[in-house]
């Protein structure tokens, strides 16, 4: 049995495909998505075997998406789905399973199906080697993190992180109105937005630069981080990284 996620932001395709699919006894669907962010959150939680997966969604695309399914769910196969032949081709060459063009066809679909009943791990493992290699080959530069908060997934946007630091087990990500976890250590999440302005000032945080409003002396030529939005909030700053943060900010 299969266990199927559908990922899709036109609720008429996944209609359609849910119906094709139901044709089908060896598979499950055990969710279904409109939006990236959404999908991230439930394939976390489900694990599914395949996810089917649009390649143009309104708040990133679906290899945008796949980088992110890749890290969560390795093991998780991916069949694309798209309008455009061309995509579909470069998909399927890429490392997915399969691809399936729009509007969907119970014989294409039975193909697919065909094809997953019978694909073996190590075919997906050179698949899906092949599909990192392309997601990272082509630069593909995330700015959105995939945080969690009362059992529900959110993206959030790079900029909207105001400062984030390490608490009993947890990474703590803290924005202008909430609060939110991040699944993985300061050290993952300072690797991540290496590309960006936040800066990893201390063995316990990473603040974004943008974000600053005061810098305070404090004893023996440290320093604490005054952020916006959050006044009380004191961030200290270890000696190792005291002159890179001047030299940035532009302090003597």
């Amino acid at each position: 049995m299969l266990k199927i996620l559908l990922v899709d932001d036109e609720l008429p395709a996944r209609d359609e495909l849910r119906y094709l699919l139901s044709f089908t006894q060896e598979v499950k669907i055990v969710g279904e998505a409109d939006n990236a962010a959404e999908s991230i959150g439930l394939i976390a939680k489900l694990q599914p075997d395949v996810v089917f997966l649009d390649i143009s969604m309104r708040d990133i695309n679906g290899l945008e998406a796949a980088a992110i399914i890749r890290k969560i769910a390795p093991a998780t196969m991916i069949v694309f789905a798209t309008a455009y032949d061309e995509y579909a081709l470069k998909a399927f060459e890429i490392g997915a399973v399969d691809y399936i063009l729009k509007p969907f066809e119970q014989e294409r679909i039975t193909k697919t199906l065909l094809r997953l009943k019978n694909y073996q791990p190590e075919e997906w493992r050179v698949a899906a080697r092949r599909l990192d290699n392309v997601l990272e080959g082509s630069k593909i530069q995330i700015q959105k993190l995939p945080v969690e908060k009362l059992g529900k997934i959110r993206l959030l946007n790079y900029a909207d992180i105001i400062y984030a630091y390490a608490n009993t087990g947890n990474v703590i990500v803290v924005t202008a109105e909430e609060e939110f976890i991040y699944n993985g250590t300061l050290s993952e999440l300072e690797e991540r937005v290496a590309s960006t302005n936040m800066l990893r000032v201390h063995k316990s945080y990473i603040v974004n630069l943008d974000k600053v409003q005061e810098v305070v002396p404090w004893f023996k030529g440290t320093y604490w981080l005054k952020v916006e939005c959050h006044p009380q909030a004191e961030i200290p700053v270890s000696k190792s990284q005291i002159k890179d943060i001047k030299a940035i900010l532009g302090l003597k």
